[in-house]
């Protein structure tokens, strides 16, 4: 109940002259016009500007987060992040404890002043490089560092203590570092994928786990999950941290619930799949595939109701509210105006000179040498293959071209082309499609990365990354090749290896917003590397020609 009142009582009235309010609390006797002084108040001095300014810092990275919120199904529920992370915020104000400001301005004055000076290269590199997570990293905590930078000088430490989880909670809607998104999800997937065969088994259907795919008689149940995961994890992950700062949970209980939700997940998705494979033993794939969406939708509806549900039943009775916090009004006139507004213009000038170094390499940027797929039409073995629609929305390709054929020597190829066309994900998106991301996910181990090889068709050197994963006791073959339309201004090729070294390089030669193309050749037959590779080199030419 306390808790409850705390939410309904009003932010304290904070009088312009004096800073105090009687008995710290607004009149009673007209509260609209306290309320509106206050906001008057708080536009016309210095703590409005710098609210503004933080707040625009903040809005920076979330639009250099959209791209992944955008084209990323598992983490689309990033838009509602800042919205949550706000009412968090809101929830919080009316019980901030008493200010108290530091003696000196200078300590805090350096450290906001460094930090952000690091505006300028993070906007500059997430540029070229829309899906270095890292950079998205390093980029937050600069943010949440200044929100403590704000914090300490409005209350001190108190404050900072008191409204950092809140800050924190924005964290969630930042990609996973790619390793561990891939281990976690995909190690996921593939046990609720165990956990299926387990329980189709007891319902007296034949089920084979591949990967996170599950065989059945009448066909493969998943498959169109390889290369995106259980999307309802990170949606839980997200409501938990949010209930659990809502209610204000102590270090346990958010635990408790951040485990609740795992454990949510893993049942929810435990019965949708073993529902999946039910219907297609019993009813055919193509009746299994007109209940798939629903059935996700019931998971994601089913955990997150269940997280509710253990938040309401656990969630703390009393939440005790910090004393003197409406006895004390914030410092308003203590931040000089300037400060807000010259943080603005700073905000304002990287944008400018982010444009101005892309716009002026990119007049230097000659085109490079365009070739497309000719695949070998003319084989008697040659098929072409569909790329799945739903892998195809999650690409979000300009183009897609796929076949399968056995050459003269009985060697098995396999292979695709994908095309995007210049714009603001082109490289975010091409980069996300990579051997060691699908493959696993279809039951397929990676054996051994060789890292790249230069390949010449037509006097055009294509960089190859060159793997071999082993599919049961077959030795595949997988080159993969990433193709930008434009080269840097002195000719030499840059890295497209996805290495730090390659998108510094990037950076450097200022390219950005580059049409992109990814060839993927697939090779089973040959037994060593050096086969595989004069292998390609012999065939190569035969199947790329330049434009």
């Amino acid at each position: 109940m306390s808790e409850l009142k705390s939410r309904l009582l009003p932010v304290p009235s904070i009088r312009g002259g004096s800073g105090v309010s009687s008995a710290g609390m607004p009149s009673t006797s007209n509260p609209a016009k306290g309320s509106s002084s206050d906001w008057v108040q708080m536009l016309n001095n210095g703590f409005a500007f710098a609210l503004l300014a933080l707040a625009a810092c903040w809005l920076l990275l979330f639009d250099e987060l959209r791209g992944e919120w955008e084209i990323n199904e598992q983490y689309n529920f990033g838009w509602v992040v800042p919205v949550l992370g706000a009412a968090l915020l809101y929830q919080r104000w009316p019980d901030r404890p008493s200010a108290n400001p530091p003696s000196s301005n200078l300590p805090v004055m350096i450290v906001a002043g460094a930090l952000l000076f690091l505006t300028l290269p993070f906007r500059i590199i997430i540029e070229a490089n829309p899906e270095w997570r890292m950079v998205y990293w390093l980029h937050a905590g600069q943010v949440i560092g200044l929100s403590c930078c704000l914090l300490y000088r409005l209350g001190g430490w108190n404050w900072v203590k008191f409204f950092i989880p809140s800050f924190l909670f924005m964290l969630i809607a930042i990609p996973w570092p790619m390793g561990l998104e891939t281990a976690l999800i995909q190690g996921l997937m593939k046990f609720v994928a165990g956990l299926t065969v387990e329980a189709a088994g007891w319902l007296s259907i034949p089920a084979v786990q591949r990967g996170n795919l599950i065989e059945v008689g009448v066909g493969v149940v998943g498959i169109d999950e390889a290369c995106s995961g259980v999307n309802s994890l990170q949606a839980a992950l997200m409501i938990s941290l949010f209930l659990g700062e809502m209610h204000r949970f102590g270090f346990k209980g958010r635990i408790g619930l951040l485990v609740g939700s795992i454990l949510f997940v893993i049942a929810a998705n435990l019965t949708r799949t073993t529902f999946l494979v039910w219907a297609a033993a019993n009813h055919g794939l193509k009746q299994m595939e007109a209940w798939h969406d629903a059935a996700g939708w019931m998971v994601m509806v089913v955990v997150l109701a269940g997280m509710f549900v253990l938040a309401n039943c656990t969630k703390p009775r009393n939440v005790a509210q910090t004393a003197g916090s409406r006895e004390k009004p914030i410092p308003f006139g203590e931040i000089p105006r300037w400060v807000g507004m010259a943080v603005l213009g700073w905000l304002g000038l990287v944008l400018v000179v982010t444009e101005g170094w892309y716009r002026v390499h990119e007049k230097n940027l000659p085109p490079r040498q365009s070739w497309a797929v000719a695949w070998p039409t003319e084989n008697p073995e040659f098929k072409t293959t569909n790329i799945p629609e739903k892998s195809l929305a999650i690409l979000r390709c300009s183009k897609s071209e796929a076949a399968v054929w056995l050459d003269d020597e009985n060697n098995q190829w396999s292979g695709f082309l994908l095309r995007w066309e210049p714009g603001r994900n082109s490289a975010q998106l091409a980069k996300g499609h990579s051997p060691e991301i699908c493959f696993p996910a279809a039951g397929v181990k990676i054996a051994e990365d060789f890292g790249t090889i230069p390949v010449k068709a037509h006097g055009i050197e294509l960089p190859f990354r060159h793997m071999t994963f082993e599919n049961g006791s077959t030795l595949l073959h997988v080159f993969y090749c990433l193709w930008s339309d434009r080269n840097s201004s002195d000719s030499r090729p840059i890295l497209e290896d996805g290495s730090q070294a390659s998108r510094i390089q990037a950076v450097l030669a200022g390219k950005r917003n580059l049409g992109q193309q990814v060839l993927e050749l697939v090779v089973q037959g040959p037994e060593s590397r050096e086969t595989a590779i004069a292998l390609l080199q012999e065939k190569l030419p035969q199947l790329i020609k330049p434009l």
